[in-house]
């Protein structure tokens, strides 16, 4: 992957209040399932994540579990087939749950605290030279970068929820989930310069929003940002 030079990200509001420089935050994605044993505890361990400024932890409920008795109502075929794609890039073998991965670039069962703590603490590290500025306009970029185009995804999801499973490997358990994700929309594509996204701000006090930019190929994630 060839380097990327971008400004710093910023957040600010447009009621003429100073900008504000934004701290670094890293992606933490967990694949899930309701009808996963082994799950719960990774969820409550992304629970934790969440309540933590630097990172955008979120949750794919995957479809795959859903033919042993329990249909996950939150479960989607496209969050299966973007760890997939995960898969693919980490060559892994299968598709696994309770699965993390941080920032595109490591992976490691959601189990594994420890593991994803250390990996955690090393994306946040590395350097951020990014700059975002989310106004009622939308979402500006600016920034230079070579040849590589990324991905800008917008993520809304819901922060905590709990379901009655009836059925399944958890059956008769009240499972916990948080920041489950309900939508993965591409804003566009940023290639360097200044661009503007159109995009409101719709966070309530039980919902969140996320930006984040991708690489296409590496599947790294370059830099993101809570809006909630």
């Amino acid at each position: 992957m060839k380097k990327i030079a971008l400004f710093a990200f910023s957040l600010f509001f447009s009621f003429n209040l100073p900008a504000q420089a934004a701290q670094p935050v890293s992606v933490v994605e967990l694949f899930t399932s309701q009808g996963c044993s082994s799950c719960p505890p990774a969820d409550a361990f992304l629970g934790k994540l969440s309540m933590r400024p630097d990172v955008l932890a979120l949750a794919y409920h995957v479809d795959y579990w859903d033919y042993i008795g329990w249909k996950d109502p939150y479960a989607k075929s496209e969050f299966t087939q973007r760890q997939r794609d995960y898969a693919h890039h980490f060559n892994l073998r299968y598709v696994y749950t309770p699965q993390m991965v941080v920032a595109g670039r490591y992976q490691d069962s959601g189990t594994q605290q420890k593991n994803i703590l250390n990996a955690l603490e090393k994306d946040l590290s590395r350097p951020h030279p990014i700059t975002l500025h989310f106004t009622l306009s939308g979402l500006s970029i600016d920034g230079v970068t070579q040849d590589d185009a990324l991905n800008i995804f917008l993520v809304s999801y819901h922060k905590e929820q709990t379901t009655q499973v009836r059925r399944g490997e958890n059956r008769g358990r009240n499972l916990t989930n948080y920041n489950i994700v309900q939508s993965l929309q591409k804003l566009g594509i940023w290639s360097g310069g200044p661009a503007t996204f159109p995009l409101k701000n719709h966070t309530s006090p039980a919902q969140g929003q996320g930006i984040f930019l991708q690489h296409p190929e590496s599947l790294e994630i370059i830099a993101a940002l809570r809006l909630d």
